[in-house]
């Protein structure tokens, strides 16, 4: 017989050559991906979506999955590791982005399994656009102007301030000015400042006069003079507001006794495309100077309309006082074309007629 010692020998013997049970592995640490949403992004930026990733080394790949809240596909881009350590996503926004952007975040580990871990394809988190005010003044004004940029004038003008007697001779006041330019509406930004247009032109000016201050009495009559000028300008309006800008021109050009140059300004206040005043004074050696005092107003559809009070000594005489009236007519979206009358004169004796035409042409 087995004997108890001999037994428990052989049992002994068993549990030593028996292997023992293998211990499972530990389950892989989890991905943990922590992000906070941002609320609104500027047009013309970009949103900086932003994240931290622990454990790092468990990360195969973070995606933004994005789109305007208009489209019904999402783009995607990929999270990079940034120099402090989180992961950074760019999304460009065009400054013409006005609806909000929506995305959703999905992680890769290194196991191959992907998850989603902030909002989803069904729920995208929206994130506004935010337009500056710069921007959307800017865009009002390209729709009044319907988005046309660029225009090209001609101009006609015949001023007729009537005759002056001079010991006994009769002399005519009259000059007539012929200009064409070219307009470009830039409305930019610019150190906080709108540079709303600027406007490069020629012009030529050829007039009658008599020969003030030139002629003594008991002299003889001298006769008439001939001032004129051939000209280049150039200008350019400022917005410092909505309801207030500045406008500043530059004339250089040459007559027969040489050369000549010109500066001048106006002070706009209301809107530019709507009603507004004007106050602006300008002068041009050779020619003398103008100051000007306008009202601007478009109640009327299609018929913007226009009234002007000038003290002026051009072109080289005394100073005189002109009345202007004037109205444009919106033949197309394109072609407006106008016509200006008026009435000055320098003594109260006797004065004469203004006539001005004018077409332009806007794309």
């Amino acid at each position: 017989m087995m004997t108890l010692s001999t037994a428990t020998c052989l049992l002994l013997l068993l549990a030593a050559q028996t292997p023992a049970a293998a211990t499972p592995p530990p389950p892989p640490e989890p991905l943990e991906v922590r992000h906070v949403p941002a609320a609104q992004v500027t047009a013309g930026t970009s949103l900086v979506l932003r994240a931290e990733v622990a454990p790092a080394w468990r990360l195969g790949a973070l995606v933004a999955h994005h789109r305007s809240a208009e489209e019904k596909d999402f783009r995607e881009t990929a999270f990079e590791l940034s120099s402090d350590g989180t992961y950074a996503a760019v999304i460009p926004i065009t400054a013409e982005q006005r609806v909000s952007v929506e995305y959703y975040l999905t992680a890769r580990d290194t196991e191959g399994v992907e998850s989603v871990r902030f909002a989803s394809a069904g729920a995208p988190y929206p994130v506004l656009v935010d337009v500056p005010q710069s921007s959307l003044e800017r865009e009002a004004l390209l729709a009044v102007y319907g988005q046309r940029r660029s225009r090209v004038r001609a101009s006609a003008e015949y001023v007729d301030y009537g005759s002056q007697t001079i010991n006994g001779m009769r002399y005519q006041d009259q000059y007539y000015r012929l200009e064409a330019d070219y307009l470009y509406r830039l409305l930019t930004q610019v150190g906080g400042l709108r540079i709303d247009s600027i406007r490069i032109g020629v012009g030529h000016l050829r007039a009658h006069t008599p020969a003030f201050g030139l002629t003594a009495p008991g002299e003889p009559p001298r006769p008439e003079q001939r001032p004129g000028l051939d000209y280049g300008f150039s200008e350019v309006d400022v917005g410092f507001n909505p309801f207030f800008g500045l406008g500043l021109r530059l004339t250089l050009g040459g007559n027969v006794t040489g050369f000549s140059a010109g500066f001048g300004g106006k002070i706009r206040i209301g809107r530019p495309h709507g009603s507004h005043a004007e106050i602006g004074g300008e002068y041009t050696a050779g020619l003398g100077g103008t100051g000007t005092v306008r009202l601007v107003w478009d109640t009327v559809p299609r018929f913007p309309m226009n009234a002007a009070v000038q003290v002026t000594n051009v072109p080289s005489g005394p100073t005189g006082v002109r009345l202007l009236y004037g109205v444009d007519y919106q033949l197309t979206e394109a072609i407006l074309i106008g016509a200006q009358a008026g009435y000055q004169a320098r003594a109260s004796v006797g004065g004469g007629p203004t006539l001005g035409l004018s077409a332009s042409y806007g794309w």
